[in-house]
Protein backbone atom coordinates (compact mmCIF):
# COMPACT_ATOMS: atom_id res chain seq x y z
CA UNK A 1 0.00 0.00 0.00
CA UNK A 2 1.50 3.27 -0.91
CA UNK A 3 1.47 6.00 1.74
CA UNK A 4 -0.63 8.85 1.37
CA UNK A 5 -0.57 11.96 2.73
CA UNK A 6 -2.42 15.22 2.61
CA UNK A 7 -1.87 18.42 4.04
CA UNK A 8 -4.38 21.89 3.22
CA UNK A 9 -4.54 24.21 3.29
CA UNK A 10 -0.31 25.29 2.85
CA UNK A 11 0.46 27.52 5.65
CA UNK A 12 3.74 28.69 4.58
CA UNK A 13 6.55 29.71 1.99
CA UNK A 14 9.43 29.14 3.11
CA UNK A 15 11.54 26.67 5.48
CA UNK A 16 13.44 28.47 8.05
CA UNK A 17 16.57 25.58 8.36
CA UNK A 18 16.31 24.99 4.73
CA UNK A 19 20.00 27.27 4.54
CA UNK A 20 22.68 27.33 7.20
CA UNK A 21 23.10 30.91 6.18
CA UNK A 22 20.59 33.57 8.39
CA UNK A 23 21.71 36.32 5.96
CA UNK A 24 20.80 34.04 2.89
CA UNK A 25 17.53 33.20 4.68
CA UNK A 26 16.55 36.95 5.61
CA UNK A 27 17.54 38.09 2.17
CA UNK A 28 15.66 35.24 0.68
CA UNK A 29 12.53 36.04 2.52
CA UNK A 30 12.47 39.63 1.85
CA UNK A 31 12.81 38.63 -1.75
CA UNK A 32 9.59 36.27 -1.36
CA UNK A 33 7.95 39.28 0.38
CA UNK A 34 8.41 41.46 -2.22
CA UNK A 35 8.22 39.14 -5.25
CA UNK A 36 4.38 38.24 -3.97
CA UNK A 37 3.73 42.33 -3.55
CA UNK A 38 4.71 42.02 -7.21
CA UNK A 39 7.62 44.59 -6.30
CA UNK A 40 9.87 42.95 -8.90
CA UNK A 41 13.12 45.08 -8.72
CA UNK A 42 12.90 45.24 -4.80
CA UNK A 43 12.61 41.27 -5.26
CA UNK A 44 15.63 40.35 -7.43
CA UNK A 45 17.57 42.96 -5.43
CA UNK A 46 16.94 40.50 -1.98
CA UNK A 47 17.55 37.20 -4.38
CA UNK A 48 20.89 39.01 -4.95
CA UNK A 49 21.64 39.27 -1.62
CA UNK A 50 20.70 36.16 -0.70
CA UNK A 51 22.67 33.90 -3.10
CA UNK A 52 25.87 36.16 -2.03
CA UNK A 53 25.12 34.63 1.11
CA UNK A 54 24.64 31.17 -0.29
CA UNK A 55 26.02 30.48 -3.68
CA UNK A 56 24.44 28.08 -5.74
CA UNK A 57 26.86 25.63 -7.50
CA UNK A 58 27.19 23.95 -10.71
CA UNK A 59 26.09 20.10 -10.08
CA UNK A 60 28.83 17.30 -10.65
CA UNK A 61 28.19 14.83 -13.16
CA UNK A 62 27.18 12.34 -10.61
CA UNK A 63 24.65 15.28 -9.45
CA UNK A 64 23.11 15.71 -13.25
CA UNK A 65 22.69 12.16 -13.76
CA UNK A 66 20.84 11.82 -9.59
CA UNK A 67 18.92 14.97 -10.83
CA UNK A 68 17.78 13.16 -14.30
CA UNK A 69 17.64 9.75 -12.76
CA UNK A 70 15.14 10.64 -9.72
CA UNK A 71 12.37 12.81 -11.88
CA UNK A 72 9.30 11.35 -12.16
CA UNK A 73 7.53 10.83 -15.39
CA UNK A 74 5.06 13.47 -16.14
CA UNK A 75 2.14 12.64 -18.30
CA UNK A 76 -1.23 15.29 -19.36
CA UNK A 77 -4.29 15.10 -20.49
CA UNK A 78 -4.28 14.34 -24.27
CA UNK A 79 -6.05 17.89 -24.67
CA UNK A 80 -3.06 19.95 -22.82
CA UNK A 81 -2.89 23.43 -25.08
CA UNK A 82 -0.29 24.74 -23.14
CA UNK A 83 3.36 23.70 -23.98
CA UNK A 84 6.32 23.34 -21.26
CA UNK A 85 8.38 26.35 -21.66
CA UNK A 86 11.21 25.88 -18.95
CA UNK A 87 11.87 23.33 -16.49
CA UNK A 88 14.57 23.77 -13.51
CA UNK A 89 15.74 21.48 -11.00
CA UNK A 90 17.71 21.95 -7.94
CA UNK A 91 19.34 19.54 -5.48
CA UNK A 92 19.47 20.62 -1.80
CA UNK A 93 22.93 20.48 -0.67
CA UNK A 94 23.20 18.72 2.45
CA UNK A 95 19.36 17.37 2.70
CA UNK A 96 17.89 14.26 0.30
CA UNK A 97 15.78 16.58 -1.65
CA UNK A 98 15.69 18.16 -5.38
CA UNK A 99 12.69 20.56 -5.88
CA UNK A 100 11.76 20.51 -9.51
CA UNK A 101 9.92 23.66 -11.11
CA UNK A 102 7.92 23.11 -14.39
CA UNK A 103 7.25 26.47 -15.87
CA UNK A 104 4.25 26.41 -18.81
CA UNK A 105 3.72 28.42 -20.81
CA UNK A 106 0.48 29.55 -18.86
CA UNK A 107 -2.53 29.14 -16.55
CA UNK A 108 -6.08 29.17 -18.60
CA UNK A 109 -7.53 30.78 -16.00
CA UNK A 110 -5.20 33.92 -15.79
CA UNK A 111 -4.42 35.63 -19.33
CA UNK A 112 -4.32 39.01 -17.52
CA UNK A 113 -1.98 38.20 -14.71
CA UNK A 114 1.46 39.90 -16.12
CA UNK A 115 2.62 36.32 -15.03
CA UNK A 116 3.68 35.22 -18.53
CA UNK A 117 4.18 31.34 -17.40
CA UNK A 118 2.43 29.41 -14.47
CA UNK A 119 4.51 28.22 -12.31
CA UNK A 120 4.73 24.54 -10.43
CA UNK A 121 7.06 22.85 -8.26
CA UNK A 122 7.36 19.06 -7.10
CA UNK A 123 9.98 17.57 -4.72
CA UNK A 124 11.58 14.00 -4.87
CA UNK A 125 13.21 12.93 -1.56
CA UNK A 126 16.25 10.28 -1.96
CA UNK A 127 17.09 7.72 0.04
CA UNK A 128 19.52 8.27 3.33
CA UNK A 129 22.28 7.38 0.30
CA UNK A 130 20.98 9.91 -2.06
CA UNK A 131 20.88 7.67 -4.63
CA UNK A 132 17.01 6.75 -5.15
CA UNK A 133 13.93 8.38 -5.00
CA UNK A 134 11.61 7.17 -2.12
CA UNK A 135 8.68 10.02 -1.88
CA UNK A 136 6.88 12.26 -4.25
CA UNK A 137 5.56 15.83 -2.99
CA UNK A 138 3.53 17.95 -5.37
CA UNK A 139 2.02 21.31 -5.04
CA UNK A 140 -1.26 21.39 -5.91
CA UNK A 141 -3.30 25.04 -5.71
CA UNK A 142 -1.92 25.80 -2.45
CA UNK A 143 -2.11 21.95 -1.42
CA UNK A 144 0.73 19.33 -0.48
CA UNK A 145 0.36 16.27 -1.69
CA UNK A 146 2.81 13.21 -1.43
CA UNK A 147 2.82 9.83 -1.93
CA UNK A 148 5.44 6.76 -1.83
CA UNK A 149 5.01 6.63 -5.65
CA UNK A 150 7.87 8.92 -6.69
CA UNK A 151 7.27 7.27 -10.31
CA UNK A 152 5.26 9.60 -12.25
CA UNK A 153 3.02 12.79 -11.69
CA UNK A 154 -0.04 14.13 -13.70
CA UNK A 155 -0.05 17.31 -14.64
CA UNK A 156 -3.49 18.70 -14.55
CA UNK A 157 -5.40 20.17 -18.11
CA UNK A 158 -5.46 23.90 -18.32
CA UNK A 159 -4.41 24.75 -14.90
CA UNK A 160 -1.60 22.13 -14.45
CA UNK A 161 -2.05 21.19 -10.70
CA UNK A 162 0.69 18.67 -9.93
CA UNK A 163 -0.86 14.97 -8.99
CA UNK A 164 0.65 12.30 -8.22
CA UNK A 165 -0.05 8.73 -9.68
CA UNK A 166 -2.03 8.00 -6.75
CA UNK A 167 -4.09 10.98 -6.66
CA UNK A 168 -7.65 9.43 -6.47
CA UNK A 169 -7.36 8.17 -3.32
CA UNK A 170 -7.44 11.61 -1.74
CA UNK A 171 -10.56 12.13 -1.29
CA UNK A 172 -10.63 16.32 -1.33
CA UNK A 173 -8.08 16.23 -4.38
CA UNK A 174 -10.59 13.84 -6.19
CA UNK A 175 -13.76 17.03 -5.26
CA UNK A 176 -11.23 19.76 -6.36
CA UNK A 177 -10.77 17.98 -9.48
CA UNK A 178 -14.33 17.54 -10.27
CA UNK A 179 -15.83 20.45 -9.20
CA UNK A 180 -12.72 22.26 -12.13
CA UNK A 181 -14.17 19.60 -14.42
CA UNK A 182 -17.53 20.26 -13.43
CA UNK A 183 -17.03 24.61 -14.06
CA UNK A 184 -14.43 24.06 -17.16
CA UNK A 185 -16.57 22.04 -19.23
CA UNK A 186 -19.79 23.95 -18.59
CA UNK A 187 -19.23 27.67 -17.70
CA UNK A 188 -15.54 27.42 -19.30
CA UNK A 189 -12.52 29.33 -18.33
CA UNK A 190 -12.38 32.57 -16.51
CA UNK A 191 -12.17 35.66 -18.37
CA UNK A 192 -13.53 34.57 -21.78
CA UNK A 193 -13.21 37.94 -23.75
CA UNK A 194 -9.39 38.50 -22.87
CA UNK A 195 -8.10 39.47 -25.65
CA UNK A 196 -4.44 38.31 -24.54
CA UNK A 197 -6.44 34.73 -24.88
CA UNK A 198 -7.17 34.42 -28.02
CA UNK A 199 -6.73 30.86 -29.22
CA UNK A 200 -7.08 29.76 -26.39
CA UNK A 201 -9.86 27.15 -25.56
CA UNK A 202 -12.56 28.36 -24.45
CA UNK A 203 -13.94 25.23 -22.67
CA UNK A 204 -12.82 21.44 -21.65
CA UNK A 205 -14.30 19.76 -24.24
CA UNK A 206 -14.68 16.39 -23.16
CA UNK A 207 -15.91 13.84 -20.02
CA UNK A 208 -15.02 13.66 -16.55
CA UNK A 209 -12.91 9.86 -17.69
CA UNK A 210 -11.42 12.08 -20.33
CA UNK A 211 -10.42 15.05 -17.92
CA UNK A 212 -8.91 12.40 -15.53
CA UNK A 213 -7.49 10.42 -18.51
CA UNK A 214 -3.31 11.43 -18.47
CA UNK A 215 -2.45 9.51 -21.27
CA UNK A 216 -0.14 11.69 -22.70
CA UNK A 217 3.54 11.33 -21.94
CA UNK A 218 5.87 13.94 -22.11
CA UNK A 219 9.35 14.14 -23.20
CA UNK A 220 11.74 14.23 -20.47
CA UNK A 221 12.16 17.65 -19.68
CA UNK A 222 16.02 19.56 -20.28
CA UNK A 223 16.48 20.62 -16.54
CA UNK A 224 18.59 23.33 -16.05
CA UNK A 225 20.16 22.38 -12.81
CA UNK A 226 21.79 23.81 -9.48
CA UNK A 227 22.87 23.30 -5.93
CA UNK A 228 21.52 25.18 -3.68
CA UNK A 229 19.35 25.41 -0.48
CA UNK A 230 17.33 28.48 -2.07
CA UNK A 231 14.90 27.93 -4.52
CA UNK A 232 13.35 31.26 -6.09
CA UNK A 233 16.54 32.82 -5.56
CA UNK A 234 18.15 30.80 -7.90
CA UNK A 235 15.56 30.67 -10.58
CA UNK A 236 15.49 34.44 -10.20
CA UNK A 237 18.95 35.49 -10.69
CA UNK A 238 20.46 32.53 -12.41
CA UNK A 239 17.70 30.67 -14.65
CA UNK A 240 14.73 32.77 -15.40
CA UNK A 241 14.22 36.19 -17.54
CA UNK A 242 10.68 36.75 -17.02
CA UNK A 243 8.73 36.73 -14.10
CA UNK A 244 7.14 33.82 -12.30
CA UNK A 245 4.99 33.32 -9.35
CA UNK A 246 7.45 32.60 -6.39
CA UNK A 247 5.99 28.91 -4.99
CA UNK A 248 7.03 27.33 -1.34
CA UNK A 249 10.69 26.02 -0.96
CA UNK A 250 10.89 22.82 0.17
CA UNK A 251 8.16 20.66 1.98
CA UNK A 252 7.98 20.75 5.36
CA UNK A 253 9.58 17.26 6.31
CA UNK A 254 12.61 18.79 5.27
CA UNK A 255 13.20 20.66 8.54
CA UNK A 256 11.31 17.93 10.27
CA UNK A 257 14.29 15.94 8.91
CA UNK A 258 16.91 18.19 10.32
CA UNK A 259 18.41 17.15 13.53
Amino acid sequence: MKALWLLFPLPLLAQPCACPSPAALEANAQGMEAHARRSLTEASAAYTKAIAAAPPRVPTEDEQALIRAAAPRLFTQAGEAFPLKDAVAILHPSAPWIAYHLFWDDDIDFPDDNDPCDHEVFWVRLDDARRKPVELVTYYHGRLLGSSDATRAFVQWGKHGTLPGDWHSMEAVRLDMRRTYDRLSTRGRDYPGSPLAEGWPLKFAGAWEDFIRFDRELPAPRWRTAVSCLNNAVLNRRFLRYNFAAKTEWPPQLCAEQP
